[in-house]
């Protein structure tokens, strides 16, 4: 596929007609030739057959209707630093759609919603000396192709679907996010990038379930995001305040 305003942002650009996990293909490349693979190489698909999410959550799409896009970083930044670059990740793609007049939002940390309903799902991955983000963006799903009702398209939506304008459109704004955060050290507050996720994500401010990892849930208000990237969630009946750096949100209508 020719995808010329994304080969001018990428260091090296592979299109595959079909892979498996393009975050995993990646980061075996890089490991096995780092030469041959340097910081903004990506690797594209619209069939990705083994395809994960959070959680190592198994993610499908049916051959040609979502696109599965893998960048390779390795940020001049404290790796302590790292757990950002996911929610980067989905502010960027949600202000490069919002550029396509596209009125997307992201659920933290890192799922971008058209409407309240899914359309881009991103997974950071760190490598030895840096890091992958993969993004699995549905661009001509069909409303019959749709995984789960909470689940959108771009072409459902009306939004652009050239994958070359996509793609670029989505590197253009992790390559100014990823420089900012360099130039100021890997400060996500100096750096601006706090104020940026903050403004794209529209869980501040709802009413959410938050469900952990071992299983317990915290109910309560999303009442912004810490300096750590952690969601902070205020039960406002005990005006208590949980910080949460890993779970699944959902955005409640009637609690």
């Amino acid at each position: 596929m020719d995808l010329p305003r994304t080969a001018a942002l990428a260091s090296r650009l592979e299109w595959r007609d079909t892979a498996g996990s393009t975050n995993a293909e990646l980061g075996r490349l890089a490991a096995a030739d780092p030469a041959a693979w340097p910081a903004w190489s990506v690797l594209v698909t619209d069939t990705q057959t083994a395809g994960r999410g959070r959680l190592g959550r198994a993610w499908t799409a049916p051959p040609g209707t979502s696109l599965a896009i893998s960048v390779l970083l390795t940020p001049r930044i404290p790796a302590e630093r790292y757990g950002w670059l996911s929610l980067l990740a989905g502010t960027a793609m949600a202000r490069s759609l919002r550029a396509m007049d596209v009125a997307a939002a992201v659920k933290w940390p890192n799922d971008v919603l058209i409407g309240g309903r899914k359309v881009c799902g991103l997974l950071a991955e760190a490598l030895p000396g840096g890091a992958v983000l993969g993004a699995g963006l549905n661009h001509r799903l069909g409303a019959d192709e749709l995984p789960v009702p909470t689940a959108t398209s771009l072409a459902i939506e009306g939004g652009p679907t050239d994958p070359d304008a996509l793609i670029a459109g989505w590197l253009e704004q992790l390559r100014r996010l990823v420089g900012d955060l360099e130039a100021a050290g890997g400060d996500p507050v100096a750096s601006g990038l706090h104020d940026a996720v903050s403004g794209t994500c529209e869980t501040i401010g709802r009413r959410v379930r938050v469900t952990l990892p071992d299983g317990g849930a915290v109910v309560g208000t999303a009442t912004g995001i810490g300096a750590d990237g952690r969601i902070e969630v205020t039960d406002l009946g005990i005006r208590a305040t949980t910080a949460i750096a890993t779970g699944d949100v959902e955005h409640l209508r009637y609690e």
